[in-house]
């Protein structure tokens, strides 16, 4: 089947969401309120904020990613696709997980709910890619590099995920940073270089 619609619809998804991201963040302001009321409305914003950038460049990376598998993949097929779609559905909820963050931001559950909605996608997203690569409707031959770095960033965001929300269901922070070195080893261990062909009689 053709890859196309799919892409279609991951654009769209992507957009959608994105967009939602931004509406958790409401101050509260009254009508005539003056400039220490505005302070103060925005320093009670700065957490939530920082939470939706983290939210959003997280976002784009996986629609990088994404695209990025696409690039690769020639044409989809059931099973293919019906992965790309629980990557979309992992997609979907991350206005609703955000949502739950914000409203109790010292809560361990809720932390694990907004990390686990960011483990949900990156597992999403590396089995829709491992299939494409071991059902023939990656083209490896041609960029097998880059078919190995998407393979080592989406491993390196699954592993961020899952500690994350170990660190954040335990309360123990210190296990993300423990992480930290295993993940920047499989975002950035460079791939043996292919053997060179020599020439024999």
């Amino acid at each position: 089947m053709s890859k196309h619609r799919l892409e279609m619809l991951s654009d769209g998804v992507f957009a959608v969401v994105m967009t939602l991201l931004v509406l958790e963040l409401k101050p509260e302001l009254p009508v005539h309120g003056n400039d220490e009321v505005v302070a103060h409305a925005l320093r009670e914003l700065v957490r939530p904020l920082l939470s939706y950038v983290f939210a959003f460049v997280l976002s784009g990376i996986f629609w990088s990613l994404h695209h990025r598998k696409f690039a690769l993949v020639r044409h989809t097929d059931g099973p293919h696709t019906a992965f790309t779609l629980a990557f979309l559905f992992a997609i979907t909820l991350l206005p609703l997980s955000v949502s739950i963050y914000l409203k109790a931001l010292s809560s361990n559950l809720a932390q694990t709910v907004y990390f686990g909605n960011f483990a949900f996608i990156a597992l999403a997203l590396l089995t829709s890619w491992l299939y494409a690569k071991h059902a023939g409707l990656a083209d490896l031959a041609t960029s097998p590099q880059i078919a190995a770095t998407l393979t080592r960033r989406m491993t390196a965001l699954c592993v961020l995920g899952l500690i994350a929300c170990a660190s954040s269901w335990f309360g123990q922070t210190w296990l993300l940073i423990s992480g930290l070195p295993v993940i920047l080893w499989l975002r950035y261990r460079r791939a043996p270089a292919p053997p060179s062909e020599t020439s024999g009689a």
